[in-house]
């Protein structure tokens, strides 16, 4: 390969890379995962999950009730967290169902 070869594969991989870092299923992924980072520095998960756990035995009631008193009981930071991942998980889930239902119809 000539060495203006080299360079044009060069930029090539940079501009891929860059567009696959900046994607919009990229930026779902670091807004989840950002989204969790908050909520593990902020909120006492273990305690969250131990509490869930004794609740988890009462039914779906229970369960819906101690999620609304979580969610209210914690500070707006830990609920913006909560927020902005659920919509980014439910933003990826939907790109997902998508994309899955695209391929079957192509392959059919």
């Amino acid at each position: 390969m000539s060495t203006i070869e080299e360079r044009v594969m060069g930029t090539v991989g940079a501009i891929y890379i860059a567009r696959s870092l900046v994607s919009a299923t990229a930026l779902r992924m670091y807004a989840l995962l950002v989204s969790l980072a908050g909520i593990i520095a902020f909120a006492s998960v273990p305690h969250v999950v131990l509490n869930f756990l004794t609740v988890a035995h009462s039914g779906p009631g229970g369960v819906a009730l101690f999620v609304l008193y979580a969610v209210l009981g914690t500070t707006i930071v830990v609920q913006l967290a909560l927020a902005v991942g659920a919509t980014a998980a439910v933003s990826l889930l939907v790109s997902f169902v998508r994309t899955s239902a695209a391929r079957r119809t192509a392959l059919a």
